[in-house]
């Protein structure tokens, strides 16, 4: 009798074993993370967690739009607003934030500009970083007072994050540009390209696309010049070998999709047109924020990410060719609920940020409209 206990023992612990990870629900995740019943939903095997909190303190209590990349230390650099509310009064400063285990806790927010109603710009707006030749780490970001301002503000870090001088962005301001935002590329002859979209009071485009070029690894920036007059913004720019590809946030009649601008050299003349992504939810009034990039595994392979508002909220993944533009949806990545009578329905803004293989973390803020709202990480495999 003993023997037959132990023996069916052992045949449990080996058929559990042999469970394959897909099947466990997404339930069993949340349970583990322990998570509010607003806050995403994976739909794939993976954990969510809150990166970054926003403060108890009103004037730092909203934060959103992250930007996120791995320096060459292998410290996660995060960057994003905070502020009361993301607004043009809303006194929004960026804000930095440092991963030194691959993402799983993060150093309190340090104050790069603080922008507040009694300064000339009462806010700030869209961020953009990359890494430059040298190694510098750089950050733009937007500041603003409505439509009746607006700069472009600048920083590099030559430790990794740890420490921000400001750079010289007088062609870029006030008033000659409007939003910065995306990645910051390397181009051939140690360039750096940077891009925003035009917004009023500035001149003499107050609509469209924009692009800038560093010569020295981010310390001064060129005149601004136009990439396309379509009416979008938020462009996110990829580099796919010797192409230029810009992902661009539609708005008006074309606010479920996204346009893409193309170069073939460097940047000195764009085409663009109407990309083939398109909302999957029939009740989407929108797309938040775009992001894109070369797959890691396959520089052949374009991804691209959707956030789909209001709630309930979704977000897809999909793959394309940054050849022939033709993308193809991947899958759900994200499932934001609708829950009666809950106001926590401010969401987006993903950043997709490769660890290492197919180990992924991607970033995105979730919160109130005003006041608590924080930045959070999906960390997953694809």
């Amino acid at each position: 009798m003993k023997k037959l206990i132990v023996f069916i023992f052992i045949l449990s612990i080996i058929s559990l074993s042999f469970i394959p990870i897909q099947k466990l629900s997404n339930n069993s995740f949340e349970e583990i993370n322990n998570l509010p019943i607003w806050a995403g939903k994976l739909k794939l095997p993976g954990t969510v967690r809150i990166a970054v909190h926003g403060s108890d303190n009103e004037e730092l209590s909203h934060l959103a739009w992250p930007k996120a990349l791995i320096a060459p230390d292998g410290t996660i650099v995060l960057a994003y607003l905070a502020g009361s509310f993301h607004g043009s009064h809303g006194k929004n400063s960026p804000a930095i934030s440092l991963s030194n285990d691959n993402g799983k806790t993060f150093s309190s927010p340090q104050i790069l500009k603080d922008f507040s109603l009694e300064e000339e710009y009462t806010a700030s707006g869209n961020l953009a970083m990359g890494i430059a030749h040298d190694g510098a780490i750089i950050l733009l970001a937007m500041g603003y007072r409505g439509n009746e301002a607006n700069h472009i503000f600048g920083w590099r870090s030559e430790d990794n994050g740890k420490t921000w001088s400001e750079v010289d962005t007088s062609n870029l301001g006030p008033n000659k540009t409007g939003s910065v935002c995306g990645t910051i590329i390397q181009l051939p002859g140690k360039r750096l390209m940077a891009m925003g979209h035009y917004r009023k009071p500035s001149i003499p485009y107050e609509i469209g696309i924009w692009q800038s070029i560093s010569f020295d690894n981010g310390q001064t920036w060129e005149v601004p010049q136009m990439v396309t007059n379509i009416n979008g913004g938020e462009p996110v720019l990829v580099r796919a070998d010797d192409r230029l590809l810009v992902f661009i946030r539609g708005r008006g009649p074309a606010s479920t999709r996204q346009y893409i601008a193309v170069s073939d050299n460097f940047g000195q003349t764009w085409h663009t047109e109407l990309s083939d992504i398109i909302a999957q939810n029939n009740h989407t009034q929108s797309f938040a924020h775009p992001f894109a990039m070369v797959n890691p595994k396959n520089k052949e392979e374009l991804i691209a990410l959707t956030v789909e508002r209001p709630v309930p909220g979704s977000i897809w993944l999909w793959r394309g060719n940054p050849k022939d533009l033709n993308f193809a949806l991947d899958r759900q990545l994200m499932e934001i609920p609708k829950i009666d009578n809950e106001k926590k329905i401010d969401y987006g803004y993903t950043w997709l940020l490769n660890i290492e293989k197919n180990h992924y973390l991607m970033f995105y803020y979730h919160g109130l409209n005003r006041n608590n709202s924080s930045i959070w990480v999906a960390e997953f495999y694809l």
